[in-house]
């Protein structure tokens, strides 16, 4: 099967690419390797605007920008709920400060990290976290509505959701509504035409899940939640 889009029942929740915009997100390539993992990554056949995007230089960018699916999940709540206009470069430089990343001598990085992401983004930007674990998809979607997503740990594979026994993590998309049994998400490193606002039924969706990720409620004080939409 593939996915299909249409308009969230939240428009301020837009889509965040990782990669710098979603035209780019059809030159990402997921592969298996020969270990059975996935590698993901960009190839270097076109440059970039590294710097609109707040990094330091274009390794620098190619490094870090198969990393930030978290991050890009984060910027899409806070151009949607909060005021804080911020690069992926400066929530970057945020998120290794606070612990979310830990770069190990070999050059492996390990995160993103849900305990320290959960305490920076809840004292910074007011967000309310719970952290989900060993929880099916099934259980952990009936807390998504207005005002509440979950930021949820899938394979980079949902991109192809036919993929046959997909690797179940390694990859995070936004859950912002869930109707008669069908998800939308945002896929910060989807194809272009499945990257906003794609749906899933549960079913599917449950394939590449790996039963956590964190449940984020919207600032309570902040103005931007007036007219939050009735509907989930």
């Amino acid at each position: 099967m593939t996915t299909s889009t249409f308009p969230s029942s939240d428009r301020r929740l837009r889509c965040v690419s990782q990669w710098g915009s979603l035209e780019r997100n059809d030159e990402v390539v997921v592969r298996r390797t020969d270990r059975a993992g996935l590698e993901v990554f960009l190839p270097r056949a076109r440059r970039h605007d590294w710097a609109a995007d707040g990094y330091r230089s274009n390794e620098e960018y190619l490094f870090w920008s198969r990393k930030v699916c978290g991050l890009a999940c984060l910027q899409s709540l806070l151009r949607g709920w909060t005021d804080v206009r911020m690069t992926m470069g400066e929530l970057l430089a945020l998120a290794l400060e606070r612990g979310c990343y830990v770069v190990e001598p070999s050059g492996r990085v390990r995160g993103l990290i849900y305990r320290p992401f959960m305490a920076w983004v809840s004292s910074q930007f007011g967000f309310r976290c719970e952290l989900v674990e060993r929880t099916p998809i099934q259980v952990s979607s009936r807390e998504v509505r207005p005002g509440q997503v979950l930021i949820a740990s899938v394979s980079p594979e949902i991109r192809d959701p036919d993929t046959r026994a997909p690797q179940r993590g390694g990859h995070l998309v936004l859950v912002h509504a869930v109707e008669d049994g069908v998800l939308r998400f945002h896929n910060p490193s989807g194809y272009s035409h499945n990257s906003d606002s794609a749906a899933l039924p549960l079913h599917v969706f449950e394939r590449f899940h790996a039963n956590r990720g964190i449940l984020i409620g919207a600032p309570r004080t902040n103005s931007v939640l007036r007219d939050l939409p009735s509907g989930g």
